[in-house]
């Protein structure tokens, strides 16, 4: 019985994160889309100042974020007063941010010697606090694990601001066009959530109690993460000219796009998962499935990436671009390391363990700080890229060992996740070198590049699955992938 509940469970959840990951994916798709305008139209300095802009936006953002859907999703029943005092909470905070980030806009300016910063940053300030007003709603179809409806307004978003940033590109041929991008999706998201989720908003705080114990580590977790994930781009710009920031924050852009792709939108279909799965005691089960779909998912991609960095910056920024392809070489390497313990923060959120991560975040700023300050002050871009490998190693060492408290998976059975997709790739990157070698990517339209790309994913897809097979077909995202080919083959 129980396992009936677990393979339920696993479809449900399964589903979710194809819809989430799905439009997230079609997200990524349109944001290639308009890279590849803005990087014809804009360059690397345009995209360093908006980066530099950005920076301190997105700090203050992380540190002041508000598990406000989590909190609802794990409530016996979602209230109007609960879904009420969420949307007072998310006004005030986006109130809050805006001020503190255009009162800081004159400093940063002066900081970074460009004024420009200043109209750039009080613009930009309006992002956050557009993001905050999706409404409390949607977190009726995230408890029940229907993802449709977020997918649908993470899509909406993306599209119109897609049209805008290439408008205004073509247009004025300015760093604006980032920055009218960035406000239009946000204002889309929110004003298509209350299409799917209507409420009618009343500012209150009654169920204040609700919310208070995950806030209040969550602040502290958040902070301390904001800290790590940002200070190399808080310091570079301080150290380096703007057209290699700009080289770095676009390769950190793309090393950072298949996690957005899939981790970002898998973390609500897995906190509701995770809940479900606690409650009927196979929590550890779910959770090394959860682990073992990244790893088989995001291993391949960063390895990839890694291997191919020269071809990947031609195909998609072009040639004024290349000088951008070790450094995204070395960051796909460093996102590795994190690999193992991405469903971490899915799990601690669904068991209000913000503390856990409040003290992983603490592990991590311990190392990543003094080693950003050494390396980018002594050697700018390659120490910074040195910082994060370590921080990350880190991250992964502290996690490990409180996903075994948490969901009582130990060492052994959290690095076993990892033998099927590493076995997998094996022959899969052999080809790759081979191909790198004797044949070289010279051809203009990328053909020979994107030929060798399609066939390092079917070489990995069979490897997977002959390395899945020998293991005696455990349950998990091969098991999935093997349901759906079936099902569709027997329904032509």
């Amino acid at each position: 019985m129980a396992d009936t509940a677990d393979q339920a469970l696993s479809k449900r959840t399964i589903r979710a994160v194809f819809w989430t990951v799905g439009a997230r994916l079609l997200s990524r798709v349109l944001d290639f889309a308009t890279l590849l305008v803005l990087a014809r139209f804009l360059g690397p300095e345009d995209f360093g100042l908006v980066a530099t802009a950005m920076t301190i936006i997105l700090v203050l953002e992380a540190i002041l974020e508000l598990p406000l859907s989590s909190v609802l999703v794990r409530l016996p029943e979602i209230t109007d007063r609960a879904c009420n005092t969420a949307f007072t909470l998310g006004l005030l905070r986006g109130l809050v941010l805006t001020a503190i980030i255009v009162v800081l806009s004159y400093p940063l300016a002066a900081f970074y010697g460009d004024q420009r910063l200043v109209a750039l940053i009080c613009t930009l300030a309006l992002a956050p606090a557009l993001r905050g007003m999706i409404s409390p709603r949607m977190a009726v179809f995230e408890k029940a694990l229907n993802f449709r409806p977020r997918g649908i307004v993470e899509l909406s978003g993306k599209v119109a601001a897609t049209a805008v940033a290439i408008a205004v590109a073509i247009a004025l041929e300015s760093y604006w066009a980032i920055a009218a991008s960035t406000l239009t999706a946000p204002a889309i998201m929110a004003l298509s959530s209350y299409l799917i989720a209507p409420m009618r908003p009343q500012l209150t705080t009654k169920d204040w109690p609700l919310f208070s114990e995950m806030i209040s580590w969550n602040l502290v977790s958040q902070t301390l993460t904001a800290i790590n994930w940002q200070i190399d781009r808080f310091l570079l710009p301080r150290y380096v000219d703007t057209s290699s920031f700009g080289r770095y924050a676009a390769a950190n852009d793309l090393a950072s796009l298949p996690a957005q792709a899939l981790v970002a939108p898998a973390t609500g279909p897995l906190i509701s998962a995770f809940v479900a799965a606690r409650e009927e005691n196979h929590l550890k089960e779910t959770y090394l499935k959860a682990s073992a779909g990244f790893t088989s998912l995001l291993l391949p991609v960063f390895f990839f990436i890694a291997l191919c960095p020269e071809s990947i910056i031609q195909l998609l920024l072009g040639p004024k671009w290349s000088a951008a392809a070790p450094i995204l070489s070395g960051l796909a390497w460093t996102s590795v390391f994190v690999i193992p313990s991405i469903p971490m923060l899915p799990l601690a959120l669904s068991m209000n363990r913000s503390r856990d991560l409040a003290a992983r975040s603490f592990v991590e700023l311990a190392i990543r700080v003094p080693l950003s300050l050494i390396g980018v002050i002594m050697f700018g871009i390659p120490g910074a890229i040195v910082a994060r490998g370590g921080s990350f190693l880190a991250v992964c060492l502290s996690s490990v060992t409180l996903i075994k408290s948490m969901a009582g998976a130990t060492l052994r059975e959290q690095f076993g996740v990892l033998m099927r997709p590493a076995a997998a790739l094996v022959p899969a990157c052999a080809f790759v070198l081979a191909c790198k070698h004797y044949v070289g990517f010279d051809d203009p339209l990328h053909l020979e590049f994107l030929a060798t790309g399609a066939l390092f994913c079917i070489i990995y897809v069979v490897a997977l699955g002959a390395a899945w097979l020998v293991a005696g077909r455990p349950d998990g995202i091969e098991e999935a992938a093997f349901r759906m080919v079936t099902h569709y083959i027997h329904k032509r």
